[in-house]
């Protein structure tokens, strides 16, 4: 399996999530505390289950959707932003 980009999207924050988020994955991108893009080989149920959205380890009143990203997108935002994601599809072959 491919690394592939997901946005993991809370619908307000949540400090354990978060921190699990921060953990699990050594590529990633904070666009806010409510919103994340990381980088992975994983799939998005695993992804759930990782960061305690879902499954036996689930953090107690947490909530998040995940979306697989496919290299289509456009928006005003940070430099940074743009500069990660570049650098990341390069790295993954998409760029």
């Amino acid at each position: 399996m491919s690394i592939q980009l997901f946005a993991i999207v809370l619908p307000r924050k949540n400090e354990e999530v978060v921190d699990r988020i921060r953990d699990q994955y050594s590529e990633y991108y904070e666009v806010s505390d409510t919103f994340f893009i990381v980088a992975t080989d994983s799939l998005t149920n695993l992804i759930a289950e990782s960061i305690g959205i879902k499954g036996e380890n689930r953090i107690e009143d947490s909530s998040a959707v995940i979306f697989k990203l496919n290299g289509a997108y456009s928006g005003y935002a940070a430099r940074s932003l743009w500069e990660w994601l570049e650098k990341v599809e390069d790295d993954i072959g998409q760029g």
